[in-house]
């Protein structure tokens, strides 16, 4: 048997429209809001040395098996991201033109391309439960309209645009593990499945049974 007979092709054009339109935005800023483009190549990957820094400290706390000075290494090196990022964050936004504003305009693409991706893998992908499908095409329309919103009406309440984004964020990622997990048949109710939900993100099932193929 083939491994490629396993993925899953529905998956994959869902990918590859997703990468296409974030392709097309990215060629969008370039032409209309270069700053906003390169505060863009500052600002997300400083997010994401502020939240791998997180993760050390999550993973000091659920891994026994680490040597103290592992550990002692981990908290360090977790400290220094957290603390960098966010100096060069104070740094970004303290700038006169750079205004609160502009926070909620980096929250919101990814929110964007969040609420699309629920769409399509609620309508394209037929291996999902029917129930979590449509229940992530409605979050993902609701996402779509109020981060528009979010956008429009970011000058009169800072406050409101930003919690309503979070918010959206936290009901997608519950809304998608539910979905990525009912493929296996498993629940949602039970929180111990959530562990499973970084593995089928990862394709490491995948991974893994291309591994016993080989054997």
């Amino acid at each position: 048997m083939d491994i490629n007979e396993l993925v899953n092709k529905r998956k994959l054009r869902c990918d590859n429209i997703i990468s296409g339109i974030l392709i097309i935005g990215i060629i969008f800023l370039f032409i209309y809001f270069r700053l906003f483009l390169i505060m863009s190549l500052i600002i997300y990957p400083l997010s994401s040395l502020f939240i791998y820094g997180l993760y050390y400290f999550y993973r000091l706390f659920t891994n026994k098996d680490r040597t103290i000075i592992m550990k002692v290494v981990k908290t360090i090196l977790g400290t220094f991201y957290m603390l960098f990022s966010a100096f060069m964050f104070w740094l970004i936004f303290s700038y006169p033109h750079v205004t609160l504003s502009y926070v909620v305009f980096f929250v919101s693409i990814p929110v964007l391309l969040i609420g699309l991706a629920a769409i399509l893998k609620g309508s394209i992908v037929k291996v999902y439960s029917p129930f979590y499908r449509k229940l992530n095409v409605l979050i993902g329309c609701t996402t779509l309209v109020i981060t528009f919103l979010a956008i429009y009406f970011v000058e009169l309440n800072f406050v409101l645009s930003l919690a309503s984004l979070l918010l959206l964020l936290a009901l997608n990622g519950i809304m998608r593990s539910g979905l990525y997990l009912s493929e296996f048949g498993l629940s949602l109710r039970n929180f111990k499945n959530l562990k499973y939900v970084f593995f089928i993100m990862d394709n490491l099932i995948i991974l893994n049974l291309e591994e016993d193929f080989k054997l």
